[in-house]
């Protein structure tokens, strides 16, 4: 230490040109982030759901998409403008980058008999040349074929959409963006030329740029006003503007070094990397305050600016230490969690703590002697309130430990309320296009979430069999009658609708064949009819063995999505026993699933986090009793947030789960130092009892308050986001770090007031 000391009081300006230096070089790496908003990033290559997932791109296409909600201002879709629209924007559509699949009522197939042949052709071919009897006939086609009602049009025929859907390259992360972007441009393009028509745009290509706009929004906003938030605070608590610029320096130099070193290494980030800089700052600004506080203190005593400075190190070198690798234990525990980006969050704030201990014991103590901070602390005693405050706890310990294992107890018993669920649907406020449109789809068209199952014959061709085709028919039958199934989409309504334009346009012969040889005849006629771009390869394989069902659900959360697929495994399980079947697959599948997999995992990274972080605290304050006493005030905090937020909420989605590892951390950082002050005060100035916890509330009180003050109004900020992770992040961690310094003030001091036996001597 005494070396360590040498070297920061000698060298004070080559340490900080130096610091300054490496950091500027690190951080020049920023440029070369690149950011992807593909959802499956979100998905650890092991995922289950992920794999079957990728087996029915590969086999039916992809699944990324946009989709054209349309809505006319008066009347329904079947006018000739609503017409001519809905045709030149399929056509348009097709020509955006990476557009694989369009759909909408003018290209829909239909077929019709002529004599013994089966006509099959565009429902509109040319929408100039329709009269109000085209339109008519159009009309009862639509409203009449079971595979447009609730997928293109309402009963109704109030609304309709045209679908798009992609085949984005794996290899190129900017490939969504760019077809959202051309998307938007279409959808500009026709609003302009149709201003009687309401055109609003979603589908799941649209939500993932979206989501990183949100983000980038709030890091371009939010995270501003955050750090000018901090900034006033810690003017005015610090009362130092030369205080407050040395820790703004060392937050951004933090921040800026774990991002530049992330661009060097040529990573690809996703939109949740936008939380880093919000966690490192509040890290950095912790470490910063108590150096500052105790060196203050120090001046404030009668101390040389040196001697405060040297005694601050000294004071604070363990317990900064002991904060950072507890902090970097407890996001590292990310690591755990079954989504790859948040495992990236983990370690970019580990490695942003890392940066914030390396400066704050070199940039900052070189600043400290460099300049003169601090002229207006000097000579001017000890925070009088903060001391009269720790005598009123200590001499009312009892009461404070009752009613604070009260409010634990009771608040804690209300955690199982919270319901583990995701509604991805509703990340976004009304503010977002996105959501407008969504809503839109839900409510006036059909729904917003997509469950498709794969049904194997088990055999070449045997798609045709009628006992399989039967068997699928249940399973649709079954579907049909689901609460919230808007539509459930399958190869049995195509054999359905062939046979009856096969015999006349029957309606009575609207059933699926009744031999293998016939389905066969009708599928080949069909198929061979279909225009390239439009055959059916997404819905049967290329041995014709299976067959997809999808099933469209109105809005809802994850919970009922698993419930509907525990439902329709156990139907297929007793009803199709002779066809092969998965669980359910697609995007809000892997969502739905994935949230409960990662609260599982988060949970055993949180119980390991607790293990090495107590025999960390146990070897660095020597003391097994301490150590001990401190897991408690280091729980309460998360258990009291999550208590109260079942209360609030309810509701606990991917964002809620990973608060207690990024808040853990720095829960820790305020016990540790508290316990270390009252510790040295124990030892080193050989202190009683009431003389060590006074001690403990004069040097570490104060820095406590402001970091926590500072922090929680910082983090107050974000909850202005429109952006559900982004304001439930903040809210959260607000409520965690101020219940952190309750039970800092009032739960640890009581505890070390009745359980370490050595203030009984």
């Amino acid at each position: 230490m005494q070396r360590y000391f040498h070297i920061i009081q000698n060298y004070p300006k080559l340490i900080v040109v130096l610091a300054a230096t490496i950091v500027l070089l690190l951080g020049s790496g920023v440029h070369r982030l690149t950011i992807t908003n593909d959802f499956r990033v979100y998905f650890s290559e092991d995922n289950p759901q992920l794999a079957a997932f990728d087996n029915l791109e590969e086999t039916f296409g992809k699944q990324d998409s946009l989709y054209y909600f349309i809505r006319p201002k008066t009347g329904d879709v079947f006018q000739k403008d609503v017409i001519a629209l809905i045709w030149s924007l399929t056509e348009k559509a097709w020509s955006l980058p990476y557009a694989d699949r369009v759909n909408s009522l003018t290209n829909y197939q239909h077929t019709e008999a002529d004599g013994d042949d089966l006509v099959i052709d565009y429902l509109v071919v040319d929408p100039e040349t329709l009269d109000g009897r085209d339109l008519q006939r159009i009309k009862e086609i639509v409203l009449s074929e079971p595979s447009l009602l609730n997928n293109l049009v309402p009963i109704n025929g109030k609304v309709t959409g045209v679908r798009v859907r992609l085949d984005l390259p794996g290899d190129d992360v900017k490939a969504n963006d760019v077809s959202v972007f051309a998307g938007r441009e279409l959808l500009e393009e026709f609003s302009s030329r149709y201003p009687d028509i309401e055109i609003l745009l979603a589908g799941s290509s649209v939500a993932g740029t979206t989501l990183g706009e949100a983000v980038q929004h709030d890091l371009s906003r939010l995270v501003s006003v955050s750090y000018i938030v901090i900034i006033i605070l810690l003017l005015v608590l610090l009362r130092s503007v030369k205080g407050m610029l040395v820790t703004v320096i060392l937050v951004t130099f933090s921040t800026l070094a774990t991002m530049g070193i992330y661009g060097w290494a040529g990573k690809t980030l996703t939109p949740v990397a936008g939380w880093v800089p919000s966690i490192v700052m509040t890290i950095a600004v912790a470490d910063a305050v108590h150096i500052l506080i105790t060196y203050f203190h120090g001046l404030r005593t009668g101390k040389a600016r040196k001697d405060s400075i040297l005694e601050s190190l000294k004071i604070n070198a363990n317990p900064v230490f002991i904060t950072s690798v507890t902090t970097i234990i407890g996001v590292l525990c990310l690591n755990f969690s079954d989504s790859p980006p948040y495992r990236d969050l983990g370690n970019m704030v580990a490695l942003g703590v890392l940066f914030a201990y390396l400066l704050t014991m070199t940039f900052l103590p070189a600043l400290l002697f460099w300049m003169d901070i601090g002229k207006n602390h000097v000579g001017k005693g000890a925070n009088i309130w903060m001391d009269r405050f720790g005598i009123y706890v200590i001499s009312h310990h009892k009461y404070f430990l009752v009613a604070m294992t009260i409010l634990v107890v009771v608040l804690v018993s209300f955690i199982p309320r919270n319901q583990l669920t995701e509604r991805w649907n509703e990340y976004f406020d009304e503010s977002f296009p996105l959501r407008q449109s969504v809503e839109a789809i839900n409510n006036e068209l059909t729904g917003i979430h997509y469950i498709r199952y794969v049904l194997e014959s088990r055999e070449d061709h045997g798609i045709h069999e009628p006992e399989y085709l039967r068997a699928v028919e249940g399973f649709v039958n079954w579907c049909r009658l689901q609460d919230g199934v808007s539509y459930v989409g399958s190869l049995t309504d195509i054999y359905k609708r062939l046979n009856r334009s096969m015999h006349g346009d029957d309606t009575n012969w609207y059933k699926l064949p009744d031999s293998r040889q016939l389905a066969a005849q009708l599928f080949l006629l069909y198929e061979i009819g279909l225009p390239r771009e439009l055959n059916l390869d997404d819905i049967v394989n290329y041995n014709r063995s299976t067959s997809v069902v999808t099933v469209v659900l109105h809005k809802t959360d994850s919970e009922r999505l698993l419930d509907f697929d525990r439902g329709a495994q156990q139907w297929l399980k007793l009803n199709a026993a002779d066809i092969g079947h998965s669980e359910g697959t697609g995007l809000d599948m892997i969502f739905a699933h994935i949230n409960h997999r990662n609260i599982r995992s988060l949970l055993k990274g949180t119980v390991l986090a607790l293990i090495l972080i107590s025999f960390v605290l146990i070897f660095a304050l020597r003391s097994i009793r301490l150590g001990l006493i401190s897991l408690i005030p280091n729980l309460a905090p998360a258990g009291l947030a999550y208590g109260t937020w079942a209360l609030l909420v309810g509701k606990v989605d991917m964002s809620a789960s990973v608060v207690i590892c990024m808040s853990l951390g720095i829960v820790v950082d305020d016990t540790v130092h508290f316990l270390s002050k009252y510790r040295h005060a124990r030892i080193n100035l050989s202190g009683n009892a009431v003389e060590s916890m006074r001690y403990a509330f004069q040097t570490v009180g104060m820095a406590l308050t402001i970091t926590t003050v500072v922090l929680v109004a910082g983090f107050l900020v974000l909850t202005a986001s429109p952006f559900s992770p982004t304001w439930v992040s903040g809210l959260l961690l607000s409520l965690t770090l101020s219940y952190a310094l309750l039970a800092d003030f009032f739960f640890l001091p009581p505890l070390i007031m009745m359980l370490d036996s050595k203030l009984n001597d």
